[in-house]
């Protein structure tokens, strides 16, 4: 039988911030708790609460603030260069492709990918089969129908309608991606031909020759930064974050990414995909964040210890 979860009264959930900081005076919690809500501010008290042993002593509220404040300037940065990210590979994916089958509208035609996605694993590949064909392609068909056809909502497409200039015309990709959310475009990377995912490697990177395994490598960190940039979009905690695996360039070091699912793991995979100037810019304003926040992260264990070392050598892709 499903149990009900009966809601609480501000004062009640001021109490319950016990469990995790201590105060004496409730009225700062409680404009806090006004704000953020219970569940979210419990989180960062659980978040406080685990690292009290390393701390040797039981956190205050302040410091609770502090952490709050602390990860909603992180998320801010993070979200920017997410976006950069976003942006540089869309119009990668989108320039390499449509010169590479001169067709401007190539995410339309099903030849141009792989359902399977190379996969060896019978099961798998059934799996990727059976999404493609019953997900992912009649979405992608049914978003660009629904562009071209939602006169309220796009007005600004007008010449693809009836009596526009391009009446006859499908939208070119670089269109559809202006409306296009990122999850969709690093899927569609991981379903198209492997001989179009290299090219758009060749296209963005510098190193000029790119295998399956390459491709498959930002397979995992473009999903990094998806989710990253999801955590940020939706104002969740980035603190202690834990999300899906990130691989290695064979060229880096072991020491250069030793977790492959924390938050630093997600600046690895952005320094992958960012150009040099703006992987360099991520840097000088993660540092001076830090150093204008009260939050000591290493105690904490956000970041590790060295890592302005360990990104300095992560290698160009």
């Amino acid at each position: 039988m499903t149990t009900t979860e009966l809601p609480i009264t501000i004062e009640e959930q001021v109490i319950k911030m016990k469990k995790y900081v201590s105060f004496r005076q409730r009225r700062k919690m409680r404009d806090f708790l006004n704000y953020a809500g219970y569940f979210r501010a419990s989180r960062y008290g659980k978040f406080l609460l685990s690292k009290v042993q390393a701390v040797g002593a039981r956190f205050w509220q302040n410091d609770l603030f502090a952490l709050y404040q602390f990860d909603a300037n992180l998320r801010r940065t993070l979200n920017f260069y997410c976006n950069v990210t976003e942006v540089r590979f869309k119009s990668a994916l989108s320039n390499a492709c449509s010169i590479a089958t001169n067709d401007g509208t190539f995410y339309l035609d099903n030849g141009y990918y792989a359902p399977s996605k190379g996969e060896s694993d019978a099961k798998i590949r059934r799996q990727n089969i059976s999404y493609f064909n019953t997900r992912f392609f009649p979405d992608i068909v049914q978003k660009e129908t629904k562009l071209r056809s939602d006169v309220r909502k796009y007005p600004e497409l007008r010449e693809y309608r009836r009596g526009g200039s391009r009446q006859n015309n499908k939208l070119p990709v670089w269109v559809t991606f202006s409306y296009t959310e990122f999850g969709t475009v690093t899927m569609m990377y991981n379903y198209l031909r492997g001989d179009l995912r290299k090219k758009i490697l060749k296209y963005t990177f510098i190193k000029g020759k790119y295998s399956k395994r390459d491709a498959e490598l930002v397979d995992t960190w473009l999903d990094a930064v998806r989710n990253m940039r999801n955590y940020c979009a939706h104002n969740s905690m980035v603190v202690g974050m834990t999300s899906s695996v990130v691989l290695r360039d064979p060229t880096d070091d072991a020491a250069v990414l030793p977790l492959d699912n924390d938050l630093f793991s997600r600046l690895y995979a952005m320094k992958k995909l960012l150009p040099e100037k703006d992987a360099e810019n991520l840097q000088k304003d993660l540092k001076k964040l830090i150093r204008a926040s009260k939050v000591d992260i290493y105690i904490m264990g956000i970041l590790p210890e060295k890592w302005e070392e360990m990104y300095d050598v992560i290698h160009s892709f």
